[in-house]
């Protein structure tokens, strides 16, 4: 089963004050005392099985092709790994009200406002989960096999990521390595958009420069990609429906019933339309009638894919070349607006203006 798209944890929580401080301190501690050097497990050759070995051996040569190759931040990032036992590294939780898109946020230094609280442990994130729920919300609970501390420590790799395939095991370090070079404060969506963005182009690159175009992780990586692309299209379909529903007029209780009326068409069409098209049963857990198709598990996913077609605008406009794209990230960070220079960056240029690369 392919797992929900994961979340970037903020080191910054450690800066909370009261209970939440004092877990958040507690289980990143745990993280930093309990890392095991890859290079060293890997220079021991009973220590690993072989397929921990391959792909414990894909992390270090996926981290150095981003630093080398696409300008990412070096550091010592993904250089170690921590055991997890089997189990996800942390829980996110995230809520919004039943009748909008509007995501409940919480605000903490340095990143400034994010729509999500994370957990290293499972049973205060279930305890907030309950208590949003109570509250009236949709409320969302999502395991997380990886996270970065956007550079404030070197992060392992976590051994709940390396269950899954090689072409998302390389997305998933770019992804992270990006947020560790480039993060716009208060905007998560544009920060999981863009890490989204280079982890994904930058993991076809690897597995070019790796292999050529039969590289079975470039194969897998288009598989995974048309199929995100397939489900990720009718999701913002859904989205589109229910915003309609929600701003129109008329009582609450009838807007609940349009949504769920919604909920329960799209669970349909995924069956008879979607699943058909699809490469793998990956997605099949939108039929598990047990999680809930709320609005809070909708902006999950507008949350990481909403805004790349303006970061395929700014990568056209840098030659589809990554290390340009990433330097003109790093620019746009600085930007008072960073949204909005993004959006000037991405506009199609006038003809007889130079590209971003060749000025």
């Amino acid at each position: 089963m392919r797992p929900l798209p994961s979340l970037a944890l903020v080191a910054a929580a450690l800066l909370l004050q009261g209970c939440y401080l004092l877990s958040q301190t507690k289980g990143q501690l745990a993280i930093l005392w309990g890392r095991e050097s890859i290079q060293e497990r890997l220079d021991d050759e009973h220590a690993l099985d072989p397929d921990r070995r391959r792909k414990l051996e894909l992390v270090l040569a996926a981290r150095a092709f981003a630093i080398k190759e696409l300008g990412l931040a070096e550091s010592e990032s993904y250089t170690t790994y921590y055991d997890t036992g089997g189990e996800p590294v942390a829980y996110n939780v995230s809520a919004a009200p039943k009748d909008s898109l509007e995501p409940i946020t919480w605000s903490f230094p340095i990143v400034g406002t994010i729509p999500y609280l994370g957990f290293f442990e499972k049973r205060p994130a279930i305890e907030e989960l309950r208590r949003l729920a109570g509250l009236g919300y949709d409320a969302l609970l999502l395991p997380v096999p990886a996270y970065s501390t956007l550079g404030w420590f070197d992060d392992p790799v976590f051994t709940s990521l390396l269950g899954d395939d090689e072409a998302r095991i390389v997305e998933t370090v770019i992804h992270e390595l990006t947020h560790a070079t480039v993060w716009i404060p208060g905007d998560v969506n544009l920060n999981e958009n863009l890490a989204t963005f280079v982890g994904e182009v930058g993991a076809r690159e690897f597995f070019r420069a790796r292999g050529g175009e039969a590289d079975p992780g470039l194969l897998q990586a288009a598989r995974n990609r048309e199929d995100s692309e397939i489900f990720n299209a009718a999701m913002n379909e859904l989205r589109q429906e229910l915003a309609r529903i929600y701003a129109a007029s008329g009582p609450r209780a009838r807007k609940l019933e349009l949504k769920a009326a919604a909920v329960a068409a799209f669970r349909e069409r995924y069956r008879r339309e979607l699943r058909p098209r699809l490469s793998d049963d990956g997605y099949d857990w939108i039929l598990d009638q047990r999680i809930q198709l709320n609005n809070a598990l909708i902006l999950q996913f507008r949350r990481y894919h909403g805004d790349q077609p303006l970061l395929e605008g700014l990568f056209r406009r840098c030659g589809e070349r990554l290390p340009a794209f990433v330097e003109a990230l790093q620019e746009i960070a600085e930007a008072d607006d960073p949204r909005a220079a993004l959006e000037a960056a991405s506009a199609p240029q006038p003809k007889g203006q130079p590209s971003q690369e060749t000025r």
